[in-house]
C-alpha cells in the first residue's frame, strides 16, 4: 500500500510538472507561431 502511494504522489508531481512546463515554455500565440512574410491572421 506504502508503493502504490508513493506511485500516485510521484505521478501527480510529474503531471503537474510537465503542465507547468508545456503551459509557460513552449505556448505560442497562433499570430506568433504562423506569421511569416506571406501569412497575415486578423
Amino acid at each position: 500500500m506504502r508503493a502504490f502511494l508513493l506511485s500516485v504522489v510521484i505521478l501527480l508531481v510529474v503531471a503537474l510538472g510537465a503542465g507547468f512546463v508545456l503551459n509557460s515554455q513552449f505556448e505560442t500565440s497562433a499570430e506568433r507561431a504562423y506569421s511569416t512574410g506571406n501569412v497575415r491572421l486578423r
